[in-house]
């Protein structure tokens, strides 16, 4: 629990580099709502969104952070989960294909050979969608996707798919530049972010990557009709009060109060507050502490429980901490000029 805490204290010294949480929970509850995802699949998918961003804190200020002495290894390839830091259109297409197939591949994998335990089978479902997600809708917030669009008046703004390959290689695709300055002559992510409604284009943005979300849940259940895309859809632990701690009263709360006491749930100046209805950020802030300090103190006492294999703070970060789906997601994605290549076998 030592090394866990000393994360979310890290989480809180700076910024993430993604569509801010409010924006990606919407998103990805639009995608589960209009592809016919049950109340709890979509929730389930929201908080394996969120993690995919929470899980890369420190892959570049970790070790600076804490001097060195933090012993937990924040896993390299949850950089690559961001589609920021990719200058050219051949690296962008790359990207894109690369990330259908591997979600594909991974979906496709835990619909075969009973790779995870029964318990968590669905679950890892709803981690790589919620994850293949993520990375999704940071193209359009990260890219110049929408600010080219918006330069020739289309509207709506199409979605990557939309759009034909020839038409898409007449367009000077780039992604910003992360961390900020590190590539010469190159927008950086400050510069191109949509990241939150302060932003310019952040309802552009936000919009097209709505449109997107659901665009990308179709596609995967026509590519691998082999998933259990029923029994996904028709999840319910409404009557499971185990289960529904585990997702409504703790991860829900994670994923809330950690973005808010970050300052990551929507900006510096947020136009949707949780705990206070006069939005006082002060006080948002100080009432999400108190709820994130109950919440790390129940995953304390999970993660301690005899039997939990994986160490897990909750079920629904297995396909993270047990099964390392993002491992398997972004195998072959660029970030800097560089390839993700580390695999399973040479952990």
């Amino acid at each position: 629990m030592k090394n866990f805490l000393l994360i979310v204290a890290c989480l809180f010294s700076f910024q993430l580099y993604a569509f801010d949480t409010w924006w990606h929970t919407e998103c990805t509850r639009k995608a589960a709502t209009a592809n016919g995802f049950s109340g709890d699949a979509r929730l389930a998918m929201q908080v394996s969104n969120y993690f995919t961003d929470y899980l890369s804190v420190g892959n570049d200020k970790l070790k600076e952070y804490t001097e060195g002495k933090l012993e937990v290894e924040i896993e390299e390839c949850y950089t690559y989960m961001h589609f920021d830091a990719i200058f050219t259109n051949q690296d962008i297409e790359q990207n894109w294909q690369v990330l259908f197939d591997n979600t594909a591949k991974s979906l496709r994998k835990h619909a075969g050979a009973s790779i995870a335990k029964p318990g968590f089978r669905l679950i890892v479902f709803f981690n790589i969608l919620g994850a293949s997600l993520h990375t999704v809708q940071d193209f359009y917030s990260h890219s110049n996707w929408v600010n080219l669009h918006t330069k020739m008046n289309v509207s709506p703004i199409p979605v990557w798919y939309d759009v034909t390959t020839e038409e898409r290689n007449k367009l000077a695709l780039a992604t910003g530049a992360y961390p900020d300055g590190s590539v010469k002559g190159k927008l950086n992510h400050a510069d191109l972010n949509k990241d939150f409604s302060l932003r310019p284009l952040n309802k552009e943005a936000v919009e097209t990557a709505e449109r997107a979300s659901i665009d990308w849940i179709k596609r995967l259940m026509e590519a691998v009709p082999e998933v259990p895309w029923s029994e996904l859809k028709a999840y319910n632990i409404q009557n499971n009060q185990t289960m529904k701690r585990f997702l409504v009263s703790l991860d829900a709360t994670f994923l809330t109060t950690t973005s808010i006491v970050a300052g990551h749930f929507d900006g510096p100046k947020p136009a949707k507050f949780v705990f206070d209805r006069e939005k006082n950020l002060p006080k948002e802030r100080a009432q999400a502490a108190a709820a994130l300090g109950l919440t790390l103190n129940q995953y304390d006492l999970n993660i301690r429980m005899t039997g939990n294999e994986f160490n897990l703070p909750s079920p629904y970060w297995a396909g993270f901490m047990g099964y390392h789906i993002v491992r398997e997601l972004a195998l072959g994605l660029s970030h800097n000029r560089k390839l993700y290549l580390k695999t399973m076998k040479n952990k």
